[in-house]
């Protein structure tokens, strides 16, 4: 119950009657500050916004004011709310303005009507015949001929010319008929062709086609011309084309000593190239080379030179080439001075 004073009070201070006014900085501090045991509805507070200055305890300088929060329907920190108005009922939303009625869609265009076909032209008239020439008559024929012996298929030879026909007798005497001509000689038989077909022995694709002159061919299998990639293979050892003899060599040597690898006519040879490989098997040294070779007009002379690469991986010192003449022939030699196994490759060219 509150005290019943006849006039007011002239208050002296610079500070709210009411210490629970605050003011405070926020609502949170406010809430701090007040405890439920001092707290009522409609109890009010300051809350001060922005920058302030303060004299002492006394407020002298609020930038944005001070807003007044109470207690508005109990004593909760979530009752305390802005004076103004409390939280009143919200004003009803307007009503939605109506949508604008679609406009209709414009009517299509009509087609147009599709243009006649022209007519078809009238056929020419055909031409007339001419008409047929008169056969001439035919002329007597003589005597044929009696046919001549068959000959064997293949195209016909041209047939013999016809005889002629005999002369008229001359006219007799009055009363008598001249007597018959004599009948013309037949023509010879033409000679018959020879068969169009040629029998072929073996069937290696792309295979050459070789003549064995008894009418008959060969298809060889290690000859053959491969048209879309333009390459002849020939599958043997040996090669000859013009002035030129090339022969292939593979073996493999296990004994110490000479050993003759390839033997060539001397006849109508003048020099040979042999290019050989050798490899030694259990060291794996390796190398490459040529033998230079000329034979004497006489055959019965001959001189060489082997030059090389370097050694790969070892030593092949142990394996030597050297040529000789035998006879008509030119002797390849290898000679060997060691144990062990060696597998050579030899390429050998004659020129002629």
């Amino acid at each position: 119950m509150g005290i019943i004073l006849s006039s007011n009070i002239d208050l002296q201070g610079g500070l709210p009657l009411d210490s629970r006014y605050g003011p405070y900085s926020s609502t949170t501090v406010a809430n701090q500050s007040v405890i439920s045991a001092n707290r009522f509805v409609g109890l009010t507070v300051g809350i001060v916004t922005g920058d302030t200055t303060y004299n002492g305890l006394q407020l002298t300088n609020a930038e944005d004011g001070i807003q007044d929060y109470w207690y508005f329907s109990g004593i909760t920190d979530s009752d305390l709310v802005i004076k103004e108005g409390g939280t009143g009922e919200s004003g009803s939303s307007g009503s939605s303005g109506t949508s604008g009625s679609s406009g209709s869609s414009g009517t299509s265009g009509s087609s147009g009507s599709s243009g006649t076909s022209g007519s078809s032209g009238s056929s020419g008239t055909s031409g007339s015949s001419g008409s047929s020439g008169t056969s001439g008559s035919s002329g007597s024929s003589g005597e044929s001929g009696s046919s001549g012996s068959s000959g064997t298929s293949g195209s016909s030879g041209t047939s013999g010319s016809s005889g002629s026909s005999g002369e008229s007798g001359s006219s007799g005497s009055s009363g008598t008929s001249g007597s018959s001509g004599s009948s013309g000689t037949s023509g010879s038989s033409g000679s018959s062709g020879t068969s169009g077909i040629l029998p072929l022995d073996g069937d290696t694709v792309n295979g050459v086609i070789t003549y064995d002159g008894d009418g008959t061919g060969t298809v060889e299998s290690n000859l053959t011309f491969n048209g879309v990639t333009n390459n002849l293979l020939i599958s043997g050892d040996s090669i000859q084309y013009g002035n030129s003899y090339q022969q292939s060599v593979s073996t493999t040597i296990t004994t110490n000593g000479n050993h003759n690898l390839v033997s060539l006519p001397t006849t109508g040879g003048s020099s040979y190239e042999y290019t050989y490989y050798v490899n030694e098997q259990s060291t794996s040294g390796f190398r490459t080379g040529k033998v230079l070779a000329a034979v004497s007009k006489t055959g019965t002379s001959t001189v060489y030179t082997d030059y090389s690469t370097s050694d790969g991986t070892d030593t092949t010192e142990d394996i030597v080439f050297s040529t000789l003449i035998s006879g008509s022939n030119i002797i390849l030699r290898a000679t060997t001075t060691n144990s062990t196994i060696w597998d050579v490759k030899i390429k050998s060219e004659i020129l002629f």
